[in-house]
């Protein structure tokens, strides 16, 4: 314990013997770390903030028609935003504005590229893209000026700085905007053509469903139907009577009695024409037969009528609703097509750093101060531990010496 005591106290002996030279050495490196960071290659950023993009209803209303379904549509009419933001970031890093930048201003010639993908590749380590807790998305780009850097690089940099960030927000709209007008062409495209399809069809439909009214006489299936069983009704009640009445001549006169002649004759008619009705067929006469289907439906054959008048009339109904549908999306493609306003709201416009971004001078300072005073505290520990091996083991500390002399460079290039 003694002897672990007098090493610390030799040792912080050592250290205030040695104060002046290590404050001195230090300060004269920490001198040297400035002066060095002075020469070093300054860094600017400079940042652009745009608000959170929107769907503009490119996706023609279905993101709505998803949110009105139980559960949001399952989680599929979520995420609109992030996918809009995504895109952004995907056009900023895409190499289509990357080269346009580049070749805007010159960059193979500042940055010393030997070809387009080495500068690519250090355009894409200068710029950062950041999305903020509110949404906004922040762009930045960064410029170098380069070793021993006068006042007008400086400021070069700081300007080159702004007007790449300015200028890649200029290319992020133009580049979505022609990806949205090419999508929405794509969409008007493919709606008009089931627009024509769907006009086909309900032409074809409302032909089929005029050839049937036509054919059949049926312009109102529901009222003709009841006009029919009504006077069916009616002719049904007059037969019954005139049967009576028959009945009852017939027990009063013969068959060649003019009364009961007339009546039976009129009971005939009544039964013809009801058999009109229930099978739609005159065998003599075909006029009564034409008339009485203009308005009166056969009895016999009202529910295949029926059948035929409905599945008609629903494809009809359909096709119509389909145009109801189509024709306001046809539209709205068409106008997305046409639509050539900006995409990007930008809420902060790049602006001319004032302070660099590195190097930090006071931070490298204060590092080289730390390491250096602590390589003279190991410079003192060791100093003092040779001190001690000279004084108890001379052999030892000759043959350390004599290693530490052949590590000069003098001695190197000896033969």
């Amino acid at each position: 314990m003694t002897t672990k005591k007098s090493d610390t106290l030799d040792y912080l002996s050592l250290l205030l013997s040695w104060r002046r030279k290590i404050i001195i050495n230090c300060l004269i490196i920490c001198v040297l770390a400035a002066g060095i960071s002075l020469m070093l290659p300054k860094m600017y950023k400079s940042s652009t903030t745009m608000l959170p993009p929107t769907s503009d209803g490119g996706d023609l209303g279905l993101s709505s028609l998803l949110g009105n379904l139980p559960l949001g549509g399952l989680g599929l009419g979520m995420g609109m935003m992030s996918e809009e933001t995504n895109t952004f970031i995907a056009i900023l890093s895409s190499r289509t504005i990357a080269e346009n930048v580049i070749n805007h201003f010159d960059l193979i010639k500042r940055y010393k590229s030997e070809n387009m993908e080495e500068a690519i590749r250090t355009l894409n380590g200068r710029i950062e893209v950041k999305i903020n807790d509110e949404g906004t998305v922040t762009f930045s780009a960064l410029a170098k000026t380069p070793f021993l850097s006068t006042k007008k690089e400086v400021n070069d940099a700081r300007f080159l700085a702004r007007d790449m960030a300015n200028y890649f927000i200029l290319e992020l709209d133009r580049v979505n905007r022609r990806l949205k007008t090419e999508r929405a062409g794509n969409t008007r495209v493919f709606i008009e053509k089931r627009y024509n399809q769907n006009l086909d069809d309900l032409k074809l439909a409302e032909e089929k469903f005029q050839a049937f009214q036509k054919k059949y006489g049926v312009i109102a299936l529901p009222e003709q139907m009841a006009a029919t069983i009504q006077a069916a009704a009616e002719l049904k009640a007059q037969i019954i009577a005139k049967e009576v009445e028959v009945g009852y001549l017939s027990n009063f006169v013969n068959k060649s009695h003019t009364k009961r002649i007339m009546a039976q004759t009129e009971l005939d008619e009544l039964r013809k024409k009801y058999s009109q009705y229930e099978t739609g067929h005159n065998e003599q006469e075909e006029e009564i037969k034409h008339k009485s289907s203009d308005l009166f439906i056969s009895l016999q054959d009202a529910p295949d009528l029926a059948i035929q008048y409905l599945r008609l009339f629903r494809e009809v109904k359909l096709q119509e609703t389909i145009m109801e549908f189509l024709l306001p999306q046809y539209e709205q493609a068409k106008i997305q097509e046409a639509k050539d306003t900006p995409t990007v709201q930008v809420l902060d416009p790049a602006k001319a750093p004032i302070k660099r971004k590195s190097p930090k001078r006071m931070i490298i300072v204060l590092v080289t101060g730390f390491f250096s005073f602590l390589l003279f505290c190991f410079a003192a520990y060791i100093s003092l531990n040779l001190e001690k091996l000279k004084q108890t083991d001379s052999e030892k500390f000759n043959r350390i010496e004599s290693m530490m002399a052949d590590l000069k460079p003098s001695r190197w290039f000896k033969s």
